[in-house]
């Protein structure tokens, strides 16, 4: 990612913390993110090991801790979200089995810990080479890989062009993709994936993979 883009998201998200910290704390999640969640625990998550790139609030990683993971490791380029993911966890008293990385997880990699599940939730959407973003996430995953991220259709690409132009008249260095769907399944199916789970909703692919 670029350095432009890792300061648009800086920027961008100082302004989203507080408001998506209120609403998790009123109950209220992303449908989407709901929809991983729920597909992930129908798989089973006791005793797994979690990676959660771009893990913002740390809503994933709570869930699954709350419902029996063993751990979780969050890669977030956000330090507001970061913070605020550390204040969360200690507020629900586990703090002790989560870990946190700062910075891009591409420029990462080498140093982040593989897991059984490994999600990214509306992260591949912030990448402009979502090929390196996959194909380095895949091989974190031992067992299982979810993502979420936006569906390639001229009624979206013509939303996010709108939106785009939006962050540029605000003088914001972050930019929004859309990437190809067949090629990020054909990255994820090349790492040893097969579908396990899938739903589409008006703007967005909920997709979980499990190794073969």
């Amino acid at each position: 990612m670029g350095c432009s883009q890792c300061v648009g998201l800086e920027h961008e998200t100082q302004k989203w913390v507080k408001s998506d910290l209120a609403q998790y704390r009123r109950g209220k999640k992303q449908r989407t993110t709901a929809l991983l969640i729920q597909a992930l625990l129908d798989l089973g998550v006791g005793g797994q090991t979690l990676l959660d790139i771009g893990g913002g609030l740390g809503v994933i990683q709570l869930d699954l801790l709350n419902a029996g993971a063993a751990s979780a490791t969050s890669v977030e380029i956000s330090s507001a979200y970061l913070d605020a993911a550390r204040q969360e966890a200690a507020r629900q008293g586990l703090s002790e089995r989560l870990g946190w990385l700062h910075g891009d997880f591409v420029a990462l990699a080498e140093d982040v810990p593989a897991a059984d599940i490994v999600t990214l939730d509306r992260v591949v959407c912030c990448y402009p080479d979502y090929r390196e973003l996959i194909g380095k996430s895949v091989g974190k995953a031992g067992k299982v890989y979810a993502l979420v991220f936006p569906r390639d259709w001229w009624v979206i690409r013509q939303g996010l062009k709108l939106m785009n132009w939006i962050f540029k008249a605000q003088k914001s260095l972050y930019v929004a993709y859309i990437h190809p769907v067949a090629e990020i399944d054909r990255i994820i199916r090349a790492g040893g994936f097969s579908p396990a789970y899938q739903h589409n909703t008006l703007a967005w692919h909920v997709r979980v993979y499990r190794r073969r």
